[in-house]
């Protein structure tokens, strides 16, 4: 029997035999493609070689691709072959092979390597693709009857994205037998029964989609294939589903030996989402993306919430998930060394998130089982947009998890008022997706469609000599650039373009006819380099000869910046561990950031010790080096790269001696003295398993002096005292004011105290059960919670119901006691029919809940509606 890795390896042997190019998978994050979250098919990394918009390396390729999709997130687990995590086979041309090679390379490793039958082989084909019915009729020679023609829906694939290749294609499928049919006389390709299931699809790439969804023949046709290895892996192996498959069961083994469970019946569904979803998080972390609010963070988060849930129905409930990443590396750590690498790291990501989430879930479940009750109470099948709404908002709960468990017991959700209660969140967040994604999109991409490579000459010198090949006017490409703003490509230029997560140069493009164009900023698209600016003199037309000048104090704040950004790499993980990697960063004239993977904050005496690594080696004044060399020979020798990145067969490796070598595309100081002076602002968690530092140097380092210096001066001028006794100063005043504030709180309460005998006083007693409320100004939810609970604890049957003016916002809080609940009181529900007399949101349980809003004006009618209710539901 063919194993996962057997198919891996022979995959890889057969397209290597034949001159394909063995290309590495790529990272889960696709590079430089706004369109898609996630890599999402195997010619994902190869999208530019077919737009054409990207030189050519090979002609051919074949890779082993990593994969996450999650459009059937719903569905994963309880199906037999729906995954969110998958690797996918496949061989390309790009412009070199086209249908006839295509089809005969899937024939031979289906019938030859893996060992297939051709009888029970049939293929689908596009539905006017008369040439490859011909290849698979006459050439292959599969019957006609087994050559299946599809529509549009079926046989026509991509783009992956919005934008990229895409052509017609052609399937193949193997025919299970009838025992797996559904008995129809047309039972075929197409057919949803499990008879013939599809495992290789040829894609024939004849055109490229554009942002707008017009489709244009494609400068190079191509084949893109692919074929999802656990799928594949199920048919060879001949079991039920790809759970079954041999690395997949070791995985549902563990899950079930730890939950001590047997894999059969219901415990199939579990089993399967958590063995599932724990390998989606092992590689998606491996490739820094991390668990967040929103973007690819979000639907990690999603998917690790899935597992959890699921997990309880084992009798889970503590945090579990993180212990599959153990197996997980151990099964795939050969093929995967990036999974080894972060193993730790991705370990604590997991739990802390499980740790996290386990704190909101219960509430959040108890809460929704209430709201489900209700609706079966007054014979409702859907919950309401409001009730899914509080649920994510004041209890975490993720919307997915409530429709999914709603779905499972009879309900619906109210999406349309979930999605008004959304709106305006949503709203802000489109727009700002927009702005990053948007902008000068669309300029840079007509500018592609016509500009060439642009000679880089920075690393040399910082004024070239040039010609104008391409100019924009903003709206068009143009002859002649006359006023306003603009974008100007050069044959050559000493402008960086910025990459890396290092900022683009600014500085002048002056021409021989005294036009001048200040340049703001720098972009790189591939390898063209885009100047966007202004018009400051003249006009400039295609072919004019120019000076390229950069302004050259601000490339040397850059260098330094980028170059200590190296340096804190390797103190990080000198300091801190071999486990830290780069995750982002910006390198600009004034400031840099650096992201790296590292769970736990960086503690000051870490902060201090990375300072004083990286001073001591710009102190040191060690020259650094760069030097030219193959992609290979440069790994060999110990130069660290990103693990996205995307390299050239021809690196640039800078070296800062006895401390850093890097991969790097950047500019960067010839010695570390040049740096001057490093220091360390701030140290942050953008997300969770990554960490921020912010620094500075040079002009930085100045900037802040001069801004501390003056804080300092106008300090000492209010305080009256020498700067030497400033901080005791201070420290005197800041003693007397905590002074005051006791004293001022304690007053408080002895006021609060004294007035609550007068507030129980008023009470109104309906059927046993005490109706408290009052109006307050300007106490705040922790005062009103303490008022609440002495009066509880002080009456066994009352609900108490306040409300406080705090001038531009209104509170509620509302709690009732055990008794009063059992008597019907629901606080959750009150708050939820009374914040909107305030303008505000809120919620919570029957024996608590709390709101605030900013129409203070609708407090008094917000409190005697609530008393209204709480009659209402104590009388039923």
């Amino acid at each position: 029997m063919l194993t996962i890795m057997d198919l891996r390896k022979s995959f890889i042997e057969f397209f290597r035999e034949r001159n394909h190019r063995i290309v590495p998978s790529s990272s889960l994050v696709p590079k430089d493609d706004p369109t898609l979250l996630f890599t999402t098919a195997g010619m994902v990394q190869f999208k530019p070689m077919f737009a054409g918009t990207a030189e050519l390396e090979y002609a051919r390729a074949a890779s082993v691709q990593k994969c996450l999709r999650t459009s059937d997130l719903e569905n994963v687990g309880k199906t037999k072959r729906h995954l969110t995590f998958f690797e996918m086979l496949g061989n390309f041309s790009f412009g070199d092979y086209f249908k006839k090679e295509a089809i005969d390379y899937a024939w031979d490793y289906s019938t030859k390597v893996i060992g297939f039958p051709g009888k029970k082989i049939w293929v689908s084909i596009y539905q006017e693709d008369d040439e490859a019915f011909a290849l698979w009729n006459e050439r292959i020679g599969i019957p006609e009857e087994k050559i299946i023609r599809l529509g549009k829906a079926d046989n026509f694939w991509g783009p992956a994205g919005d934008t990229g290749a895409c052509g017609p294609c052609s399937e193949l499928y193997i025919d299970r037998g009838k025992a797996f049919g559904c008995g129809k006389p047309d039972c075929r390709p197409g057919c949803d029964c499990e008879r013939f299931l599809e495992y290789w699809n040829l894609v024939f790439n004849q055109f490229n989609q554009d942002a707008q969804g017009m489709l244009h023949p494609l400068p190079r046709p191509g084949i893109d294939t692919g074929m999802g290895l656990e799928r594949l892996a199920a048919l060879v192996q001949d079991v039920d589903s790809v759970y079954e498959t041999d690395e997949f069961l070791r995985i549902v083994d563990f899950v079930c030996e730890r939950a001590k469970v047997k894999y059969k019946d219901t415990v199939k569904v579990p089993v399967n989402i958590i063995a599932e979803h724990a390998r989606a998080l092992t590689f998606a972390l491996s490739d820094g993306v991390y668990p967040s609010n929103e973007g690819r963070g979000y639907v990690l988060r999603r998917v690790l919430r899935r597992a959890m849930r699921f997990s309880r129905q084992l009798g889970i409930t503590e945090p579990f998930i993180h212990a599959v990443v153990d197996p997980i590396v151990s099964i795939m750590g050969g093929f995967y060394p990036e999974i080894r690498e972060s193993a730790s790291n991705v370990k604590k990501v997991i739990e802390s998130e499980e740790k996290r989430f386990l704190e909101t879930i219960e509430n959040g479940m108890d809460r929704l089982e209430e709201i489900m009750k209700d609706c079966s109470k007054k014979k409702r099948k859907i919950i309401t947009g409001a009730d899914a709404f509080v649920l994510y908002d004041t209890f975490g709960f993720p919307l997915e998890m409530t429709r999914e468990i709603a779905v499972e017991r009879g309900f619906d959700v109210d999406m349309k008022g979930y999605e008004e209660e959304m709106e305006k969140q949503r709203e802000r967040g489109k727009q700002s997706w927009k702005a990053a994604a948007g902008g000068l999109e669309r300029a840079f991409e007509e500018i592609m469609k016509s500009a060439g490579d642009t000679v880089f000459t920075g690393y040399e010198t910082e004024t070239t000599g040039s010609a104008v090949e391409l100019l924009h006017d903003g709206s068009s490409v143009t002859e002649r650039l006359v006023g306003g703003r603009g974008l100007m490509v050069l044959t050559e230029t000493s402008f960086y373009g910025e990459s890396g997560g290092q900022v683009g140069d600014v500085g002048y493009i002056n021409s021989s006819k005294g036009a001048s164009f200040k340049v703001e900023d720098t972009k790189k698209i591939h390898k063209t380099i885009i100047h966007v600016g202004e018009l400051v003199r003249g006009e400039f037309a295609t072919g004019d000869a120019v000076q390229a000048g950069i302004d050259v104090v601000n490339r040397n704040l850059i260098r330094a910046n980028h170059t200590v950004t190296h340096l804190l790499h390797a103190a990080l993980r000198k300091v801190l561990g071999t486990h830290v990697k780069q995750s982002g960063s910006l390198v600009a004239p004034d400031r840099l950031r650096f992201d790296f993977t590292h769970y736990n904050a960086v503690s000051r005496e870490e902060i201090s010790e990375i300072e004083s690594i990286v001073n001591r080696k710009i102190w040191e004044n060690v020259p650094v080096s760069t030097e030219i060399m193959s992609y290979q020979d440069a790994v060999s020798a110990g130069a660290m790269a990103v693990f996205d990145e995307k390299y050239e067969d021809t690196v640039r490796v800078v070296s800062v001696h006895g401390l850093s070598r890097e991969l790097c595309g950047g500019t960067h100081v010839s010695s570390t003295g040049q740096i001057g002076l490093f220091k360390i602002l701030r140290e942050a968690s953008p997300g969770a398993g990554l960490r921020r530092i912010e620094g500075v140097t040079l002009r930085g380092i100045l900037d802040r002096y001069n801004s501390h210096d003056k804080i300092i001066s106008e300090l000492v001028k209010v305080v009256t005292v020498a700067e030497s006794d400033l901080v005791q100063r201070i420290e005197e005043v800041m003693k007397r004011n905590r002074a005051l504030e006791k004293e001022i709180e304690r007053f408080k309460k002895h006021n609060l105290s004294s007035g609550m005998e007068s507030i129980m006083a008023d009470a109104e007693d309906v059927r046993g059960t005490k109706i408290i409320s009052h109006q307050f100004t300007g106490l705040g939810g922790e005062e009103l919670r303490e008022l609440s609970d002495a009066i509880r604890s002080k009456e066994q049957n009352a609900v108490v119901l306040f409300g406080s003016d705090n001038g531009d916002t209104a509170l509620l809080l509302f709690a009732a006691t055990k008794g009063a609940v059992k008597r019907g009181i629901d606080c959750g529900t009150i708050v939820k029919d009374t914040v909107k007399l305030i303008g505000g949101g809120g919620g919570g349980r029957p024996d608590m809940a709390q709101a605030g809003g900013k129409e203070p004006a609708g407090l008094d009618r917000a409190i005697k509606r609530a008393v209204a209710m709480a009659r209402d539901m104590i009388a039923e």
